[in-house]
């Protein structure tokens, strides 16, 4: 299951970096950021692995819901250059909906050894 989340996250990335533009610059390691930190969390060898692909399976969510976005600023035909502005937004919003998630993720793990502690 790990492997199909990094492979997922990777195809995200090249088709959000595919999206932005040509060549490898901070713009679009900023985009793919998201998609990163869910290769990061599914890497990380934790104790209550079940929240951490819950967290993982989030930022995979993110990313196939912010390709929506992308890929309808890259097929933008008109004269306004406004649409390209997701590409600075979208990340931000990636990242807090990532960060909520974790939050959300760490109160879980931290009741659960609370209540561990207290039955023992």
């Amino acid at each position: 299951m790990k492997k199909l989340i990094m492979l997922l996250s990777l195809v995200l990335i090249l088709a959000t970096i595919r999206m932005s533009g040509a060549g490898l610059s901070f713009f679009q390691v900023y985009i793919a950021a998201p998609l990163l930190l869910t290769i990061l969390l599914v890497l990380v060898n934790a104790k209550n692995t079940k929240l951490n692909m819950i967290v993982s399976y989030a930022g995979l969510f993110s990313g196939l819901l912010a390709l929506v976005p992308y890929y309808s600023a890259y097929t933008y035909s008109g004269q306004d250059g406004q649409a390209g502005l997701i590409y600075a937004v979208m990340p931000l919003y990636q990242l807090a909906f990532m960060l909520v998630v974790a939050a959300i993720a760490w109160i879980i793990m931290h009741l659960t050894k609370r209540s561990k502690r207290k039955n023992t």
